[in-house]
């Protein structure tokens, strides 16, 4: 009886328009929210995986920020234009070989040489690990700031200079936003 009635309110979902994406949207909702994705995401929640260089400095700016006066709580986004890039050493080794035939009246001399290039590395306790000459850092191409007392001008000006002497980035680049809870 209880699969026949469900069956039947399902028939009915389906004859309304956009009601079929509403409850995938709910069920979407709802399974966020049990595995822990809502509201601990925006309290600070512990990032899951490796802590990469990105990471790092969102976290560093969140902890820098949030003592800002009245800034409150703050989360912190950083998009990039380009990635990081690491800079091998290569050792380089000539291969050459000459042949010389010589038949009758012609003479005939070739030449070839083959470099191949492979990157130099230093052994460490764990194992070889290739020497970088140059690391570039990527390239940040904005951010986002929200923050519990981004309504206050003075507030949200602090800020964005804050992100603009760590990051570099123009402050047309820093866009701040007042935090806002859901109820």
């Amino acid at each position: 009886m209880n699969g026949t009635r469900i069956k039947a309110v399902l028939d009915r979902l389906r004859g309304w328009k956009y009601c079929s994406w509403a409850v995938y949207g709910a069920l979407l909702l709802l399974a966020g929210l049990f595995y822990g994705l809502g509201e601990g995401w925006f309290q600070g929640a512990p990032r899951d995986g490796p802590a990469s260089p990105e990471t790092t400095l969102e976290a560093r700016l969140e902890d820098i920020l949030c003592t800002v006066r009245g800034a409150g709580k703050v989360r912190v986004l950083i998009t990039y234009a380009t990635a990081g890039e690491r800079v091998a050493a290569t050792v380089s080794t000539l291969d050459e070989s000459v042949s010389e035939t010589s038949g009758g009246t012609t003479a005939t001399r070739s030449e070839q040489s083959r470099e191949m290039r492979q990157p130099a590395t230093v052994t460490t306790d764990g194992g070889q690990s290739p020497i970088i000459l140059v690391e570039r850092e990527p390239e940040i191409r904005g951010v986002i700031v929200v923050a519990e007392g981004a309504a206050d001008p003075s507030v949200r000006l602090s800020l964005q200079r804050a992100v603009q002497a760590v990051t570099g980035v123009s402050l047309s680049c820093i866009e701040v936003f007042e935090m806002n809870y859901p109820s």
